[in-house]
């Protein structure tokens, strides 16, 4: 019998109707987050921090900004800031691939802002994680470490927090 091959982009679009059914309707339950890689590393972000998710769009650099912030994108006719987060964590720049895909912040933030990730993994239960203790000296909008089932380990991000420090708002080099 033949296996079954996985439609990759089958699969990331199925996540992103789940995704933009459950925000919609208001039934996401509040252990349902969204996983996503950022810099070789597995994060969880709430559903509710998140208004969409979309391909990379078209990005017009800004001159005299750190590495990390990307530039500007129009989105249907607004303009969003956009941030590689593994370049603000610390991390090497992220190289865009087919997988990135850009999450656009909350209307309820105030601020048009979208964070690059390397790829989507899909929804995951935090009720069926083990909360970890978190090393000191992780950011405060690094929130929780979970554990899941497979020993693989998740960082939630508190994108409110992000969005709030002083050091994400200026961009200038």
């Amino acid at each position: 019998m033949a296996k079954k091959k996985l439609n990759l982009q089958a699969y990331q679009q199925d996540i992103l109707v789940r995704l933009k059914s459950l925000t919609e309707s208001n039934r996401a339950p509040s252990a349902s987050k969204l996983g996503v890689r950022i810099a070789n590393q597995d994060y969880l972000v709430s559903l509710g921090d998140i208004s969409e998710v979309l391909p990379v769009p078209e990005i017009m650099s800004v001159p005299l900004t750190h590495a990390w912030f990307m530039g500007m994108a129009n989105v249907r006719g607004n303009l969003y800031a956009l941030t590689d987060l593994a370049g603000y964590i610390g991390q090497p720049q992220a190289v865009i691939t087919s997988e990135s895909r850009v999450l656009l912040a909350h209307v309820r933030f105030g601020i048009n802002a979208g964070l690059l990730v390397d790829r989507l993994i899909g929804l995951r239960n935090v009720e069926e994680m083990k909360v970890q203790t978190a090393p000191a000296e992780k950011p405060e909008w690094q929130v929780k470490s979970y554990k899941d089932t497979n020993g693989h380990e998740w960082t939630e991000l508190d994108l409110g927090l992000l969005l709030g420090q002083k050091d994400f708002m200026q961009v200038a080099a």
